[in-house]
């Protein structure tokens, strides 16, 4: 699987970090929302997911609003952690219907049953975009 270029894996490590950051986190250790924009943007928040085998880590990252009584994430996208280094799995756009899985596990045994490589590849593509957008918008270098 590919994973997140060097200057990419250093914003999405901050975000991840922030979990732990008193600025950041409501639960320590497992979410955080960051919102340094005073308001022209929508915050982003990252919380820790359930285990999956062959990772070391598993969390999400997304930016989230309200229609209707209804958190709608825009977007939402799932990483994987292996090694030091990000891998992202799942996109998830609520507004458009959207919800895209890399990895398609079988309950019994925990192991992936499906891996689309095209796929990973894009969200990967996006990703690196995104994160530098998160790192401007949300002024990370001073994190």
């Amino acid at each position: 699987m590919k994973h997140l270029s060097k200057n990419a894996t250093k914003i999405i490590r901050k975000i991840y970090d922030s979990m732990n950051d008193p600025k950041y986190f409501q639960t320590r250790g497992s979410y955080a929302r960051i919102d340094n924009s005073d308001g022209n943007y929508m915050p982003v928040s990252v919380e820790k997911l359930f285990h999956i085998p062959t990772f070391d880590d598993h969390f999400v990252i997304s930016h989230a609003y309200e229609l209707n009584g209804d958190l709608m994430r825009d977007p939402e996208m799932e990483f994987a952690v292996k090694d030091g280094e990000f891998f992202p799995i799942t996109f998830r756009q609520d507004d458009c219907g959207i919800l895209q899985e890399v990895l398609i596990y079988r309950d019994s045994d925990g192991k992936p049953i499906r891996y689309n490589p095209r796929l990973q590849k894009d969200l990967v593509e996006f990703a690196e975009m995104w994160m530098q957008n998160i790192n401007i918008q949300q002024k990370l270098e001073a994190i």
